[in-house]
């Protein structure tokens, strides 16, 4: 069972910037950009399962994080987001056509989710009364490193910038440090896109020497890397596992190409109605076939 699960406010905002710099190009522009990424990936990977993970919350509850550090994400300007999500709706309601569910938090984040998704269908894959006897496989769609820490001889992510998959055999040579030590970097050092603060002084130098027991934190060192710690590690919240795997439970794998077809013509998303029947082939061709075998 291979499981392709793609970090959806990642791609938009990747996708948003760039249309955002093309020229002459229509309003919904970032949408196709969207679903064309998700096609090639998709292509690429040949999964059994797609799904796509977001950050915003139905059910809203305050983010957990902010009761650790208030300042968490606080360097985040709120009307460029708005901006950059002004037509997620319309993505969802595109990818559902194609058989992709969206999945949200509760009271975290998407990479939690992603966390939960994995441990969902990994434990599933090993229940003797999983119908299928493909060994479970994750391939995890973004560019944020937080979500490397999922890694292992199962899962792996794509980083579609640099266009390389970093798995269990290349992790160090990718990222300078060994899986074991991966979140304890990102404690000492922070990280400045969650406006997490690290440790004032630790540079590669006295990470590396930390991390070989030559270096002792102070005590007001230890809290703060005891509390980044807890920011960077993705939860293991009981409600929010229950929350997610409900969603999960629901999922339909029901794809409607007509819907599709005529919702590409409604937003005007001109690129794929050249193209249908790569699209058809892409994301309804088996499912079409499984109807008419049965």
């Amino acid at each position: 069972m291979k499981i392709l699960t793609i970090d959806g406010n990642n791609l938009v905002h990747r996708v948003y910037w760039v249309a955002n710099n093309i020229k002459n190009v229509s309003e919904n522009y970032h949408v196709y950009m969207f679903l064309n990424s998700v096609k090639s990936y998709v292509e690429m990977y040949q999964p059994d399962k797609v799904i796509c993970v977001w950050d915003e919350k139905p059910d809203y509850r305050p983010n957990k994080r902010k009761e650790l550090l208030e300042d968490y994400k606080g360097n985040r300007d709120p009307e460029y987001g708005k901006e950059v999500h002004n037509k997620n709706d319309m993505i969802k309601e595109m990818l559902n056509t194609l058989g992709i569910p969206s999945i949200f938090p509760r009271s975290y984040e998407a990479d939690d989710v992603i966390k939960i998704i994995n441990d969902a269908y990994d434990k599933l894959s090993q229940t003797k009364f999983y119908i299928t006897k493909k060994l479970f496989k994750h391939i995890i769609i973004t560019v944020d490193k937080d979500l490397c820490q999922l890694i292992s001889n199962k899962v792996s992510v794509y980083d579609p910038i640099k266009k390389v998959e970093i798995n269990k055999e290349n992790f160090e040579e990718v990222l300078n440090y060994s899986i074991k030590d991966f979140i304890k970097v990102k404690a000492l050092t922070g990280d400045k896109s969650d406006n997490i603060p690290g440790l004032k002084g630790f540079g590669k130098v006295k990470v590396k020497k930390f991390l070989a027991g030559d270096v002792v934190l102070t005590e007001k060192e230890n809290d703060i890397y005891k509390r980044n710690l807890e920011l960077v590690t993705l939860t293991d919240d009981k409600d929010e596992k229950e929350y997610v795997v409900n969603q999960l439970s629901e999922i339909k794998d029901e794809t409607d190409y007509e819907q599709f077809k005529k919702l590409s013509k409604d937003y005007n998303l001109s690129q794929i109605l050249k193209n249908d029947t790569k699209w058809y082939t892409t994301f309804f061709q088996k499912n079409r076939l499984i109807e008419l075998l049965s």
